[in-house]
């Protein structure tokens, strides 16, 4: 696996990781019943490699009643410029219910080397399958993404809200979801499974206490070139999630404290820097 796809693996599952733990939601229609009262969620991290800089990545996810907007900017650095200089920004937005999502509207921006620039926006209608709008549009000839395998599916940043919030806090096992992804040319699965407690500690002194070191399987199913396809050389990816409260009644946050690969290039990391819940810091313990 090329180094720039093992980056950006990474980054698109870290970045971030994180959303309201205390409901069972799975994709699909909305129903009747709302999520309940409003909160917010600030989450940013460091991406490393041998402990050298190659990017960063921050959220901020914001809930009222039903309705949640997610704003999310990734951008690279450092020696990873040298072969995939990026920036990307995107915002999503629809509905939590206490048994489902659905995604309203996707939209990224994205600004690579060279001037290349990539805006993509995919829309939902409850019980279709996301309409996609590409400017400028990309070749899909060859390896669509079937109408078919688009229904039930969710957007990149719908997707980090569906992992967390389908986690069983209250059982301890934050790591125990798949969402099913769709992100406008690419079908694939995230998957997390608990491997084990573990006590973390911290460099940047952001959390010390308990956390649980979860697997994360990233699973190609169509839109990618066929050799891409045949490329099953992804490394194991893991994490540590630990789970937060909310000032919100019946809510908590499954937060990634780190994201890692042990690659053919060293281990690739991503760090959380950065939290704030309800507008307040955590406290370390």
């Amino acid at each position: 696996m090329r180094i720039s796809t093992t980056v950006f693996t990474l980054l698109a599952l870290a970045a971030p990781l994180a959303a309201p733990a205390g409901m069972a939601l799975a994709a699909g229609g909305a129903g009747s019943e709302t999520a309940g009262p409003g909160g917010s969620l600030t989450l940013a991290m460091t991406l490393y490699a041998g402990g050298i800089t190659l990017g960063k990545v921050d959220m901020d996810a914001k809930f009222s009643g039903a309705n949640y907007h997610v704003v999310s900017n990734l951008e690279t650095s450092g020696v990873v410029n040298a072969f995939w200089q990026s920036q990307i920004q995107a915002t999503s937005n629809g509905k939590l219910e206490k048994k489902s999502m659905q995604p309203g509207m996707y939209q990224s921006f994205y600004t690579g080397h060279s001037a290349k620039n990539q805006e993509v926006s995919l829309t939902y209608e409850d019980g279709y399958p996301a309409r996609l709008y590409a400017n400028p549009s990309y070749p899909l000839t060859g390896y669509e993404v079937k109408p078919e395998e688009k229904k039930g599916t969710v957007d990149p940043l719908s997707a980090v809200l569906m992992i967390a919030a389908t986690a069983n806090t209250e059982g301890g096992n934050p790591c125990s979801v798949k969402a099913p992804v769709y992100d406008g040319r690419r079908r694939y699965d995230v998957t997390l499974a608990k491997v084990k407690p573990v006590n973390v500690t911290m460099d940047n002194g952001l959390y010390k206490g308990q956390a649980m070191l979860c697997s994360i399987e990233y699973k190609q199913l169509s839109g990618y070139k066929p050799r891409v396809l045949r490329d099953t050389n992804f490394p194991a990816i893991n994490a540590w999630v630990a789970v937060f409260p909310s000032a919100v009644t019946g809510r908590s946050y499954a937060i990634p404290l780190r994201v890692w690969a042990n690659t053919q290039y060293g281990v690739i990391a991503a760090v959380t820097n950065t939290l704030k819940i309800d507008g307040q810091t955590p406290k370390v313990n």
